[in-house]
């Protein structure tokens, strides 16, 4: 875990792997251990939301992105959706009465730089970028080297890894703000994203 300095706060930046329950415990014992002010989740709002509703079960993935990432996690922890790391530092926030926010951007937002970034050509070839997902084979040893892995052919497209800069700014921005009113932020972040998120708090 990355603590970096924003004005007077201390953004604490826990990178997670969205669907294994072990990062579930991961996440808690970090709010437990940190006791933060607010703790940040890389989600929507929208999504955010959706947690707080959450009454247990296991949903299915919603495209073939998703299909590849939780069948390559299966070779380490049986996955989970929702994602433990977000359901458990909800659930452990709440019992410390501790504020959680979404810092992702929410579905305008993502709409609106997705056709910002992505061009009509490469939704065009989407068909054969995720043929090319279902046919790559991963050399992974570890299950966050899977993760990496599986971004960089998923986000290969200029377009698609615009997009993802333009999530990771719009997380720090958000981090920037929760940073003007609190002194100890737990940040949340999906670990394919941490890279980019840290470089520009850090800028």
């Amino acid at each position: 875990m990355d603590e970096i300095r924003v004005g007077a706060a201390a953004v604490h930046v826990l990178p997670v792997v969205r669907g294994l329950p072990s990062a579930g415990k991961v996440a808690r014992d970090a709010i437990e251990s940190l006791r933060p002010d607010v703790v940040a989740l890389s989600i929507a709002p929208e999504e955010l939301d959706a947690l707080r509703r959450y009454k247990g079960g296991r949903a299915e993935p919603d495209n073939v992105e998703e299909e590849v990432y939780m069948a390559g996690l299966a070779a380490w922890e049986e996955p989970m959706k929702p994602a433990p790391c977000f359901t458990e530092a909800l659930r452990a926030a709440a019992a410390h009465g501790v504020p959680v926010e979404g810092i992702d951007m929410d579905e305008e937002a993502y709409t609106e730089a997705y056709t910002g970034c992505v061009s009509a050509m490469e939704l065009i070839l989407q068909g054969r970028r995720e043929a090319r997902l279902q046919r790559t084979k991963f050399r992974a040893k570890t299950p966050d080297a899977f993760v990496l892995e599986w971004d960089a052919v998923v986000n290969q497209a200029v377009g698609f890894a615009r997009l993802q800069r333009e999530r990771e700014a719009h997380m720090v921005s958000r981090l920037r703000e929760l940073s003007a009113r609190s002194s100890r932020i737990l940040a949340v972040i999906e670990i394919e994203r941490v890279k980019g998120v840290l470089a520009a708090l850090r800028g």
